[in-house]
């Protein structure tokens, strides 16, 4: 029994080393690949206005999407952001979609359309252009593309914000952006954008898909939420550069599209509960190969501030994810690419997270056995360098947290207050064995549910923070 012990601890550790091996791997590769293009391109709007007369071809209109319902706390903040943007406002429309059910519920002075109608007058009036627009998603839209308006309440949800915000898209818009509410990009992702459209040759198609770091809230958040966050921004910095050479991933926020890409797929589908990665999929499918790239500028939002909320927003992850993985097998058409997506989707998400369930419980074994004071009972049987191995390498997970955290701090991801204390926050990263085992328990949740029920996972708002 002792011996089989041995072994999987044996077995356990290698295979975690392994994925953080990889793991840093990916960093240094979305590094070189990636982010170290922003190094070489001296960004600015007079460069822009010099490689558009280059080109012959004129700056293109970008027109920003952003979905509020209930954000009246946080949403003047990210307009602010939004129009501190490195770029010419006479080519920027910001369009801010609104929900009607707001208007029933709350005094007019406490809803998001106030404070959006205050800035909006405010900027307008500034620039002398009609740069901010909004429309109120009606009580009754049914949701789809082009849809109508029914007698009766439809639940909101963000496809169908987008799908209504569809209609008001201004004619001259060439790209389309896509944010959340609590969105700060950075200031010269839509030069970038703008680049990537000069640059392009012409049967290519803008899609772009930028990292996008949850941390802003992080002085706000529960400890083992602490963790979560750092693990997100992690992933979509390291890791989201090479899955997008696997899987047409889409974000949601932190996106840029040609508008008669998303009229050629009939928009978004309503009834997902992963609306970007469904979407990313139907792109590939349905038009000719159309796949995201990645962009090197990162944007900033909030994370759950308790793990109730964690829970609840990885759940709805997770069941999206199977709702997709679903709809690869439910069609006749395009089965190439359908197979060729659904055992992506398996290899990439599925066994990674089933995997990091099983490696989570097992580590927390073997800190119980530490605990117990029995690990020495246990290791007497393991060969000398392979205990050293796994010491060592329980103290460099530690170790990589504590740099990462650093680095996101002097990054300006994590704004540190002048009069706190970092020492408790470099203690709270004890608590990663605790918070991995707890952290893949509703996506291993919501896998199960969408495979084994019927019902459907109910969409739930994020709890959002001051910051």
């Amino acid at each position: 029994m002792l011996d089989i012990i041995v072994k999987i601890l044996i077995i356990t550790n290698g295979v975690l080393i392994f994925f953080f091996l990889q793991f840093v791997i990916y960093g240094l590769l979305a590094y070189y690949y990636y982010f170290k293009e922003k190094k070489h391109l001296n960004l600015n709007i007079e460069w822009l206005k010099n490689l558009a007369l280059q080109k012959n071809k004129e700056i293109p209109t970008i027109t920003i999407i952003i979905p509020a319902k209930d954000e009246n706390e946080i949403i003047a903040s990210t307009i602010d952001r939004f129009m501190s943007l490195n770029y010419p406002k006479e080519k920027l429309h910001l369009l801010l979609v609104l929900d009607d059910k707001e208007l029933l519920i709350k005094p007019y002075d406490e809803t998001t359309h106030c404070v959006v109608e205050q800035k909006k007058n405010y900027y307008n009036k500034l620039y002398n252009l009609e740069i901010i627009k909004y429309v109120s998603v009606p009580v009754g839209f049914d949701g789809n593309y082009n849809g109508i308006v029914l007698n009766k309440p439809v639940n909101s949800t963000k496809p169908r914000a987008l799908n209504w915000a569809l209609k008001f898209i201004p004619e001259e818009t060439d790209i389309l952006g896509f944010y959340d509410s609590d969105s700060h990009p950075d200031v010269n992702t839509l030069l970038y954008v703008a680049y990537k459209y000069l640059t392009k040759s012409e049967n290519d198609k803008i899609l772009l898909q930028g990292p996008v770091v949850q941390v802003r809230n992080y002085f706000n958040l529960k400890p083992l939420n602490k963790i979560y966050a750092l693990a997100q921004a992690i992933t979509h910095e390291w890791y989201l550069p090479i899955l997008l050479t696997h899987l047409p991933f889409i974000g949601g926020t932190n996106f840029f599209i040609e508008p008669d890409l998303l009229y050629k797929v009939q928009g978004f589908k309503c009834s997902a509960l992963s609306e970007d990665l469904e979407l990313g999929c139907r792109l590939y499918i349905e038009t000719t190969n159309v796949w995201p790239e990645f962009m090197p500028y990162i944007a900033t939002e909030q994370t759950p501030p308790n793990y109730k909320a964690y829970f609840h927003q990885r759940v709805r992850w997770a069941s999206g994810y199977v709702q997709v993985i679903k709809s690869m097998l439910t069609s006749n058409k395009f089965l190439y690419k359908r197979f060729l997506l659904f055992s992506m989707l398996i290899f990439y998400g599925i066994l990674p997270w089933f995997s990091a369930q099983i490696l989570s419980i097992l580590s927390m074994g073997i800190l119980l056995l530490s605990i117990l004071g029995l690990t020495h009972l246990v290791f007497s049987f393991v060969p000398p360098g392979v205990k050293a191995l796994v010491i060592f390498m329980n103290f460099a997970y530690i170790l990589f947290l504590f740099f990462y955290f650093t680095y996101t701090i002097k990054k300006l991801n994590i704004k540190k207050y002048s009069n706190h204390s970092l020492v408790k926050e470099y203690l709270n990263l004890l608590l990663v064995p605790i918070a991995a085992t707890l952290g893949t328990i509703p996506y291993t949740y919501g896998f199960l549910i969408s495979f084994f029920s019927h019902q459907p996972v109910q969409w739930i708002k994020t709890i959002r923070t001051k910051e």
